[in-house]
């Protein structure tokens, strides 16, 4: 072994071999350290007692309307202030479908028995939102909310599902998407910094696990390269006091 490592030739066969072998242990390790981005899913199941009702394949989604953009705010900002905050719980029976009060008792639903997650919200008067399913009759939304001022609570996204009936949009379902943490005392909570905080508090995480597999990466190709290429300039060293000892 102590002759093998006293030949230049062996060393430099050596620093290949473990070049080659750091190299392809880095890249296994970084496609299983690498954050995987797998997009964003919505779990769309109804929360009332009946099964989804999944739409057939040949149905193919329509744009929606200016006009139905605005009946179904007039629809989704009443059942926001008065059944999701319970604050009148029985002036958002009318504003659901038969499908979503189902199982559930007049009494009960006055009294706050909603099949939707109680939640102390804000809403404007025309709310904007994001369509995520738009289809005859049946629209699915992506609906983000801010809490009331003064309500220790962060903003929370939901997905509603409202169908027309009669001229007239009804909620569906609404399924809660994700919650944010509360915004920093002094932060701007009522008008999106809370959500803006949580976005970037998660986008500087998200750096640093690229940074460190790469930081890793990095270390396992640049140290056998400098190896290689310090071997490399005293090779050069020495056949250029060769030759000049030669006088070639």
């Amino acid at each position: 072994m102590k002759g093998i490592l006293s030949s230049y030739r062996w060393r430099r066969r050596l620093a290949w071999v473990g070049a080659v072998i750091a190299l392809t242990v880095g890249i296994v390790v970084a496609a299983f350290a690498l954050p995987k981005d797998s997009g964003r899913h919505y779990n769309l199941e109804p929360t009332g007692t009946e099964a989804a009702q999944t739409v057939a394949n040949n149905v193919k989604q329509v744009r929606l309307t200016a006009a139905d953009k605005r009946a179904v705010n007039r629809t989704l900002v009443p059942f926001v202030r008065s059944g999701v905050t319970r604050k009148d719980p029985s002036a958002a029976w009318d504003l659901v479908t038969p499908a979503m009060r189902s199982g559930v008792e007049r009494k009960d639903w006055n009294a706050g028995v909603l099949p939707v997650q109680p939640y102390p919200a804000t809403i404007p008067d025309n709310p904007t939102w994001n369509v995520l399913t738009s289809y005859p009759g049946d629209v699915t939304i992506d609906l983000f909310l801010q809490p009331r001022h003064g309500v220790r609570r962060g903003p929370i996204a939901f997905a509603v599902e409202l169908k027309k009936a009669k001229q007239r949009w009804l909620v569906d379902s609404m399924i809660p998407e994700q919650s944010f943490a509360p915004a920093p005392s002094g932060g701007k909570s009522a008008n999106g910094g809370g959500q803006e905080a949580q976005v970037s508090a998660r986008a500087s995480g998200n750096r640093w696990l690229f940074i460190v597999p790469g930081s890793l990466l990095a270390l396992i190709v640049i140290v056998p390269l400098v190896f290689l290429l310090n071997n490399w300039r005293k090779q050069r060293a020495i056949e250029r006091r060769y030759r000049a000892e030669r006088g070639l």
